[in-house]
């Protein structure tokens, strides 16, 4: 065989190669998005007012419902504006978790009942909220029984002056049932701190009613 033909033969066959490595790596590429779990930051209300109470959600989605994977480990940073909303960081009992805050509440990370899990919801820095949650679930146990989407966190926030705050979520850890890292994309949300604006309504028509019955009243003592 002539070197040229050889050559020939040489570059047809890594072409060929370089297709099939191209295409398993989109493959790839796109089983890890279609396996990507969702985060999804969502307050009770869009609207809130000042010196009301509302909830802030945390939920993940896109699991594999009785099979891997699973959730194992979560570590988030929740960011909000502390001009505008402001959360408790009272821990009465001393176990690590604010009293405003409820981690796992529907215990998919704890499936079998223990309670026993490390976990701790504390602020690191005004407007920074650090979430964390391990579970000591084997990973038989987590596959088989945990739901393919549910709560990370339920938080208590209390609305201060008028104005405007984000919730966004900063991931820093999301593990497997086997402690391998999870991909993941975040849907963060909002609330905006408006003055009630019924009260201010109100105030201006009885101002309005008050004016016009004092004219009459002016008035009437004219006539007389």
């Amino acid at each position: 065989m002539s070197t040229s033909r050889f050559l020939s033969i040489a570059h047809v066959l890594k072409s060929v190669l370089a297709s099939l490595l191209l295409t398993l790596g989109i493959l790839v590429f796109c089983g890890m998005q279609a396996q990507a779990a969702v985060i999804t930051v969502l307050p009770s209300s869009s609207t809130v007012l000042p010196g009301q109470l509302f909830t802030v959600d945390i939920s993940i989605s896109g699991l594999a419902p009785g099979g891997a994977p699973s959730l194992s480990t979560f570590d988030l940073n929740l960011n909000f504006d502390p001009g505008a909303v402001a959360i408790d960081a009272t821990d009465a009992d001393g176990n690590g978790v604010m009293d405003s805050v409820s981690l796992d509440p529907g215990g998919q990370l704890d499936v079998l009942g223990l309670g026993l899990n490390p976990m701790s919801a504390e602020l690191l820095a005004p407007g920074e909220l650090n979430l964390f949650d391990l579970s000591l679930d084997i990973p038989a146990d987590l596959d088989a029984h945990q739901d393919n989407s549910f709560l990370l966190a339920s938080l208590s926030f209390t609305a201060l002056s008028s104005g405007f705050s984000y919730f966004s979520v900063v991931v820093n850890a999301l593990g497997n049932s086997l402690g391998n890292p999870i991909a993941a994309t975040v849907n963060n949300g909002d609330v905006t701190v408006v003055a009630e604006p019924g009260l201010l309504q109100s105030l201006f028509i009885g101002g309005l009613m008050w004016i016009g019955m004092a004219g009459l009243r002016k008035r009437g003592a004219q006539v007389v």
